[in-house]
């Protein structure tokens, strides 16, 4: 079979991660598919290229097809490749793809914006912001049910929403949970002379280091730090974040107890946790956060926001705040820090958790066996 596997619209964020890891994991498994991928920019700067077969062939799309300045251009260039490709079935890791190939076209979704219409995170927005918004979510949805034809995503609740949401028939929705990378496998990734190894500032005594890999998104609730670090008496409190320099000026004003290292490569993530004492996810809307099976791997205890994704997937492995609650938050904090067996006892909870989850590996297989039965249904329709 030939599969085109699309990227070429993933640039930030989760889903960025997830099809780096799907396509390293590609070569693990044992098939005679050829393997046609669109890369962005960002994607092709994080692969290892040479270190696939010669089933595996290689396309870099320079530009974004979500940009309208760039779409035609963009289609026009996925259109012609698809034509000299004659794929049995386009698979876009995540959507909208913003762009309608001619093959069976299976999209994978996880943007939670979308489908929680009526969540918390909306209320955090400003009146125009939250209009626009709303506008942008019901143009992802436009193109979302117009390009593809099969869904997959990542939990049962996100797949009972889109339905309700779109009215996509069930039997064309697939549910593969999320896991954290290969890479958090990889020990050489864990040593201080490894390229990929960020060294953090040295600690001071006493310090507790709270992290979050994280872009500065509205729903990930980051200024919600500046109120809680007021009430912490503990000042040797440090928060770890990725985000950019223009975020990290307009959210903190006092910045000694934030240390941001900005965007970082995949391979850079396990090297943050190693040197973290906890998880410090206070965000009010996700369809399944990597940073929660992240953090289980690497034994690292979990402080989180009281809602049903986050629940739903820690279950008893994480400690629960009110995410709009600072002194909440700050009553956890310190729960944590002062109880060591507190922090044991979820160490230990998230390691039997992770056992619940899929491997980078089994999802890459699911994801692969899912394409080949959508095309043998539809070659078994036609004949």
């Amino acid at each position: 079979m030939k599969l085109i596997i699309n990227t070429s619209n993933l640039y930030v964020g989760g889903g960025l991660q997830v099809a780096l890891s799907f396509i390293n994991e590609l070569k693990a498994l044992n098939n005679s598919h050829e393997y046609f991928i669109f890369l962005s920019s960002v994607v092709e700067k994080q692969l290892d290229k040479n270190s696939f077969s010669d089933k595996f062939h290689f396309y870099t799309i320079e530009k974004s097809p979500s940009s309208l300045k760039t779409r035609k251009q963009v289609v026009s260039q996925l259109d012609t490749l698809e034509k000299k490709i004659q794929p049995n079935l386009v698979f876009s890791v995540f959507g909208p793809s913003y762009w309608k190939p001619k093959a069976l076209h299976l999209m994978g979704f996880a943007d939670g914006w979308v489908y929680n219409q009526k969540s918390i995170a909306y209320s955090k927005l400003s009146f125009f912001k939250r209009m626009k918004m709303r506008l942008h979510t019901r143009y992802k949805a436009y193109y979302l049910k117009k390009d593809a034809d099969y869904y997959i995503l990542e939990t049962q609740d996100a797949k009972e929403k889109i339905i309700d949401f779109l009215y996509i028939d069930s039997e064309n929705i697939f549910v593969v949970g999320n896991t954290y990378s290969e890479n958090f496998n990889n020990l050489t990734l864990l040593a201080e002379e490894c390229s990929f190894y960020i060294n953090l500032p040295k600690k001071d005594e006493n310090e507790f280091r709270l992290m979050y890999i994280a872009h500065n998104h509205p729903s990930k609730n980051l200024e919600i730090i500046n109120n809680v670090y007021s009430l912490i008496n503990n000042k040797k409190i440090k928060f770890i974040l990725t985000i950019d320099d223009e975020s990290y000026n307009s959210l903190f004003k006092d910045k000694e107890y934030i240390v941001n290292i900005g965007a970082i490569e995949q391979k850079s993530c396990p090297s943050i946790y190693a040197q973290a004492d906890a998880l410090f996810a206070p965000t009010l809307l996700e369809t399944f956060s990597a940073a929660y099976p992240e953090a289980m791997k690497m034994k690292k205890p979990i402080l989180t926001s009281n809602y049903s994704f986050a629940t739903d997937t820690c279950r008893d492995a994480a400690l629960y705040f009110d995410p709009l609650d600072p002194q909440d938050i700050a009553n956890k904090i310190k729960q944590l820090i002062e109880d060591k067996n507190l922090q044991t006892e979820l160490i230990e909870k998230g390691n039997e958790r992770l056992k619940n989850f899929e491997t980078a590996h089994s999802r890459a297989d699911k994801y692969i066996k899912i394409c080949e039965n959508i095309i043998n249904t539809k070659e078994k329709e036609n004949v």
